[in-house]
């Protein structure tokens, strides 16, 4: 029985020392496989730093290149037809264009056209409205009348503009260095001719170019607006006997420029009747007398 419980404990013993040796050279181990992976992690992560350092700075300069030469310059124009009654025409237009007034609009041209026995009235109008009053006009637009036509186009016009302002930009830095020339007092008369005529020739280009800038401005920070009130057409203009009302028309016009035509004949003939008559009468004196000899 002794001898079963020796066994034992020196089993136990042993088991127990074998457990400690493989724990420490579990831990000799990873101590010494730790050191590798701490380091390529830290060169690893160095270089991501650095990596997403440089391209924080790329970003940052890109990106203000791109903003500089991503804006684009475009020109928006509107086309519309709004349809109306007859006697509702010469209402609708002026009230649009005091709606363009209160908007601060730009006018550009406003006609209005009375009614004549031959058409019915009819108004034009072209504005440029500036781009956030845009859908206020247009809503007030539609109260007046329908809407029977609305296109819309858009002209591209960063290049021009782009052109211009660096062709302004150019010849601004020219004209100060001929400027700065002309104040060197110790220039020939020659060379002060020469500049001074030079300088005339890069102000006129310069003022042409701002000119050209200005028109470019006021086609891209406002939107163009072009309207035409029509009257509205009856039943028998636009239903089945359309045809017959155009021919009767049609042929009271004709019959009034006939009549236009003979009276204008008539009158254009009355000084050469008034010419021949007197000299009828002396042909006819002088035949009769030679005929009774």
């Amino acid at each position: 029985m002794k001898k079963y419980i020796l066994l034992l404990l020196m089993l136990i013993i042993s088991t127990a020392c074998g457990r400690h040796q493989s724990a420490s050279s579990a831990s000799d181990a990873a101590s010494a496989v730790a050191p590798a992976p701490m380091s390529v992690r830290t060169k690893m992560s160095g270089a991501v730093r650095s990596f997403a350092a440089e391209q924080s700075l790329t970003e940052m300069s890109e990106p203000s290149g791109n903003a500089a030469n991503s804006k684009k310059y475009i020109a928006l124009r509107h086309h519309l037809q709004v349809e109306m009654p007859a006697d509702q025409i010469q209402a609708a237009f002026d009230g649009a264009v005091k709606h363009c007034e209160a908007l601060s609009c730009q006018m550009l041209s406003a006609n209005y056209q009375r009614e004549t026995p031959y058409s019915p009235p009819s108004a034009s109008l072209s504005i440029r409205v500036p781009p956030r009053s845009v859908e206020v006009f247009l809503t007030g637009l539609a109260k007046s009348g329908e809407i029977m036509q609305h296109s819309r186009e858009a002209e591209d016009k960063t290049n021009q503009v782009v052109d211009a302002d660096a062709r302004i930009k150019n010849l601004t830095e020219l004209r100060d260095r001929l400027r700065a020339m002309l104040a060197d007092k110790s220039a020939k008369f020659k060379d002060i001719i020469d500049v001074e005529r030079e300088l005339a020739n890069t102000q006129s280009q310069l003022d042409s170019f701002m000119s050209m800038r200005k028109i470019l401005a006021q086609e891209t920070d406002l939107v163009a607006m072009n309207i035409d009130f029509v009257a509205k057409q009856g039943i028998t203009e636009q239903g089945f006997f359309a045809p017959v009302v155009r021919a009767l028309k049609d042929a009271g016009q004709v019959f009034m420029e006939s009549v236009a035509a003979v009276i204008t004949f008539v009158m254009s003939a009355i000084p050469w009747l008034l010419i021949s008559f007197p000299i009828v009468l002396l042909l006819r004196k002088f035949w009769l007398r030679s005929k009774a000899k």
